[in-house]
C-alpha cells in the first residue's frame, strides 16, 4: 500500500510496463540509474513521477516524457533508503 497520491501499480502490469519503458528510454549512459533493471511499482500521475525498484534499491523518478535519452540529472531521481524516507518525501513533495 502506498500513501496518496501514489497509485499502486503492482496489480496493473500493463501500466507499470509502459512507465518502465519510458524510464528506460530516458536513462542515458551517464545517469546514476543506468545498468539496473528497474520495475515500476507505483506512480504519482499528477507529478509525472514513478516509484521504481531494482533489487534492494528504491527510487522516485520524475519522468520527462521526452521519449529519448536525457542528459543527467534528467530524469531526476531520489534514492529512498527505507519506507519512512518514502513517506517523508511524499509528505514534503505533495
Amino acid at each position: 500500500m502506498f500513501a496518496d497520491p501514489m497509485i499502486d501499480l503492482r496489480a496493473d502490469p500493463r501500466r507499470a510496463a509502459a512507465l518502465a519503458g519510458e524510464l528506460r528510454r530516458e536513462i542515458g549512459r551517464k545517469h546514476p540509474l543506468v545498468g539496473a533493471r528497474w520495475t515500476v511499482v507505483a506512480e504519482a500521475a499528477s507529478q509525472d513521477e514513478v516509484l521504481a525498484v531494482a533489487g534492494d534499491q528504491v527510487v522516485l523518478v520524475h519522468l520527462t516524457w521526452s521519449g529519448k535519452k536525457e542528459s543527467p540529472p534528467w530524469p531526476q531521481s531520489v534514492a529512498l533508503p527505507d519506507h519512512e524516507a518514502l513517506l517523508q518525501l511524499i509528505a514534503d513533495r505533495y
